[in-house]
């Protein structure tokens, strides 16, 4: 009877086979572990810049054919044209992406906007073309099938069509479906826009106590439905709930009696303040499918954004203070217009429209906003641990505490004025919030081409512009302006009170640079909305507790009675004191935060 061999002779076994592939070189690779598997979600990740192709590579080599001096330093300048080089090719990625392939292997060389200098050499574009296409030798790919294998679109990548491909359209640096997003954030401004349409300039304790509470949780709920939905439905869904609001106060004139008729504006308060809490969300996930946008971008943005907002709000308390002039000169409050059938005809087409884009971005919002949810480790933990975030709850309670009760009577400043004509303020408000502001944006978006922290270090460096407008606005300084006719004086009040306007909105732009600079998407998310629910706990707190809940106080008295009488209050330079401390923390803590120090 034969012996078996362990070992068969010309076979091998599984742990010879294993030995084998141990010692023979194979390293572990995405091919390997994946195989013919297309279904990973880290095999749809959008790719970074790495010029794979080395195309920006050999151009820059060939422009370095004809450095001097001057052109090292501004022309030829690495780090600018790395960031030039980065945007243009995310604008090829962005043209292969929408299926248009032709374009982006068109642009393989170096897009014109990385070469937009004048030529050292004197030469013009021309000289620019004929570099361009030396550089486009035989190891310059130049076909679609090279142009566009670095984007890693995949053989069954199907592009975008209809309506998502309209909302991908590039209007300047901005997708179509990023103003829609800008306007959610735009018409988010605070819960009170609501109560000016019903009728109302000023709202009771009872109500503010009630707005707040549905804001705190509606500022919770929206967190949790950040971290269960899709980004889509959840972007989608506040324009729902606008829409309800404009609708119901279009149909509050036909109830049978006041009571009925005030229990519709409450409801409709209510859908308008739980649409408002979402305003963080269009702040924090805007423009999600860009990449390569350099920090002068963002500061554009911002800027577009917060000025657009303002303007917004200081209309609604436009029309604010045309209700309370006419409830002062006798007239009923039936004879409002918000109490008449005509505001159906206006408040329903609103409605529409609000719907509308609800329906547009739940269907044509990109893929980058339909992914499921991720989990994320110990997320709260490391957030918590970060100082800039703790520091900027700490802000938003201090000055949600001292500022929040006053915040109507000093935007009632700006309008109620028996000297100043209307149209003057209207003029006052394009010249600092359109002009100014342009102004503004122009030096800081220059700064910050070469200093991505200029804003936020220039925000740090107002103190406390809110603090001022305000003690300007409603301790009666800017009352009566002695310079001048009194209408003139009027006048110069409202600049003053303007301009105090656009530094304020600037230092919120500054700090909200900061959380961007410092922190990612789904941190700035649930910072932002977390300072709201203790930002309504706040106000909260200081409509019930405040030295100034009823009015100025001592803690805004008006030193134009005798300035040592107003400084002799201590609530005085307690406020002063809070208000001043927040810019010094940011700037503390911004600079340990951040990675490009100044």
């Amino acid at each position: 009877m034969p012996v078996l061999s362990p070992v068969p002779s010309g076979r091998n076994t599984p742990t010879s086979e294993r030995q084998e592939i141990t010692r023979s070189d194979t390293p572990l690779s995405v091919h390997s572990v994946a195989g013919e598997k297309k279904a990973f979600s880290l095999q749809r990740v959008d790719p970074f810049f790495t010029d794979s192709t080395e195309t920006y590579y050999r151009a820059f080599q060939k422009r370095l054919e004809t450095v001097n001096s001057k052109s090292a330093e501004d022309q030829l300048c690495i780090e600018e044209y790395l960031v030039k080089s980065e945007k243009a090719w995310f604008n090829r990625f962005h043209l292969a992406k929408m299926g248009n392939s032709a374009a982006a292997s068109r642009s393989s060389t170096p897009a014109s906007s990385v070469f937009r200098m004048p030529m050292p050499w004197g030469r013009g574009s021309q000289d620019v073309d004929h570099r361009r296409e030396e550089s486009q030798g035989p190891e310059s790919p130049s076909t679609d099938q090279s142009g566009t294998a670095q984007f890693f679109l995949g053989d069954d990548y199907v592009p975008p069509t209809g309506l998502e491909r309209v909302m991908q359209t590039k209007i300047g640096d901005w997708h179509l479906y990023c103003f829609l997003l800008a306007f959610g954030q735009i018409i988010a401004a605070n819960s009170y826009q609501i109560t000016l349409l019903t009728g109302e300039d000023g709202q009771s304790a009872h109500k503010l106590y009630i707005i707040a509470s549905i804001y705190l949780g509606s500022s919770a709920i929206w967190w949790l439905l950040f971290r269960l939905i899709q980004q889509a439905y959840l972007l989608s869904l506040p324009f729902l709930f606008y829409g309800l609001a404009f609708f119901l106060v279009g149909m509050a004139p036909y109830t049978a009696d006041l009571a009925a008729r005030g229990w519709v504006y409450n409801v409709a308060t209510a859908f308008y303040a739980a649409a408002s809490a979402s305003g963080s969300l269009f702040f924090a996930l805007n423009f999600g499918t860009e990449g390569g946008t350099p920090a002068q971008s963002w500061a554009f943005r911002a800027c577009v954004i917060q000025g657009s907002q303002q303007l917004y709000v200081a209309a609604l308390w436009y029309w604010g203070s045309t209700l309370t002039a006419s409830s002062n000169a006798g007239f009923p409050t039936s004879a409002h217009l918000t109490s008449s059938r005509t505001v159906t005809a206006i408040t329903t087409p609103v409605a529409c429209f609000l719907w509308g884009i609800g329906l547009v971005l739940l269907f044509g919002l990109p893929s980058y906003y339909r992914q499921a949810p991720g989990k994320i480790p110990s997320f709260y933990i490391a957030l918590f641990r970060r100082k800039i975030v703790i520091w900027f709850f700490i802000a938003v309670i201090i000055q949600n505490y001292w500022l929040a009760s006053p915040y109507g009577r000093n935007w009632r400043y700006l309008w109620n004025s028996s000297h100043a004509p209307a149209w003057a303020i209207v003029l006052l408000l394009l010249i600092f919030f359109v002009g100014v502001w342009a102004l503004m944006l122009l030096i800081l978006g220059h700064l910050s081409k070469q200093h991505s922290w200029i804003l936020p270090i220039f925000a740090t460096g107002l103190g406390a512009p809110r603090w001022a407008q305000m003690l300007w606005g409603i301790s009666g300084i800017g009352t009566y302006v002695p310079f001048g006719s009194p209408a003139f004086g009027a006048i110069l009040g409202r600049a003053l009170w303007c301009w105090m306007s656009v530094l304020d909105s600037i230092q919120g732009v500054g700090f909200g640079m900061i959380l961007l600079q410092t922190l990612t998407r789904y941190h700035v998310a649930f910072a932002l909305l977390f300072a709201q629910v203790i930002g309504s706990l706040a106000t909260i707190a200081s409509r019930a507790s405040a030295p100034d809940a009823m009015g100025p106080g001592s803690v805004f008295p008006n030193l134009s009675l005798g300035v040592l009488m107003g400084l002799r209050h201590h609530w005085f330079w307690i406020g002063l004191l809070f208000q001043l401390v927040i810019p010094v923390g940011f700037f503390v803590f911004f600079r340990k935060a951040q990675l490009f120090k100044p």
